[in-house]
């Protein structure tokens, strides 16, 4: 169950006042309309599919 809630809490660090987030722009001096599409595939997407892999994973074969 920890696994699962983390995952799906992941995509939180997305949100545009996270430090993560103001940091990473900072440091290579982007804009966050020019990254958003970049940062979401990594913070939002990838973790969503992952989501999505333990879920049918739990499904099929139970508590692992």
């Amino acid at each position: 169950m920890h696994r699962v809630a983390s995952l799906a809490c992941g995509p939180l660090s997305m949100l545009p006042h996270s430090g993560a987030i103001v940091s990473l722009l900072g440091i290579c001096g982007a804009t966050m309309r020019g990254s958003f599409r970049d940062i979401a595939m990594v913070t939002v997407v990838g973790p969503l599919l992952a989501l999505i892999v333990v879920i049918a994973l739990g499904g099929a074969f139970g508590a692992f």
